[in-house]
């Protein structure tokens, strides 16, 4: 390892950071989307306890939305989509964040729905959640500028090689 620079050392650490980040996120994805996709029932109760949609939308985004979590989450894992996916699942943390932040303002007291489709009775910690998406969105912004950046690199290397 002393013969290693430290510039080296860094990029590979970050690199593992990075692949740490992203198997999280991915992780929370899939795992969120699971018990959703086994109970769309109690999932859309859940969507519809936020009061910014019900009936058939509800329905439709308690049915669309667990498969999109589930197949972003795999995405993140797939070198060919990983943006893509990094930058649907930014949007859904940024939506998740607005929608509890939003219930918490409005004094709902609801189940969020995050990893159960019906969670206990307890009162929604909506602090926790919103920072548990906050974290999981600062992975995901982590994932597209170092993927950004290495795509950019790669771009320039292939430049001057063929020069």
């Amino acid at each position: 390892m002393a013969g290693i620079s430290p510039r080296i050392r860094s990029t590979a650490f970050l690199a593992y950071l990075i692949l740490i980040g992203r198997l999280i996120v991915s992780a929370a994805f899939i795992l969120a989307a699971l018990p959703k996709i086994q109970d769309p029932e109690a999932f859309t109760a859940s969507v519809e306890g936020y009061r910014v949609v019900t009936g058939d939308l509800a329905v439709w985004i308690a049915l669309a939305l667990p498969w999109l979590e589930l197949v972003t989450g795999f995405g993140l894992l797939i070198p060919q989509i990983r943006r893509g996916s990094a930058l649907v699942i930014a949007l859904l943390l940024i939506a998740f964040i607005v929608l509890h932040a939003s219930a918490w303002a409005r004094g709902l007291d609801i189940s969020c729905g995050c990893f159960r489709a019906h969670e206990s009775d307890k009162a929604p910690d909506y602090l926790w959640l919103i920072l548990r998406n906050l974290g999981l969105l600062t992975a995901c912004v982590c994932v597209l500028i170092y993927d950004w950046q290495n795509r950019q690199d790669r771009a320039r290397g292939e430049e001057t090689s063929t020069s």
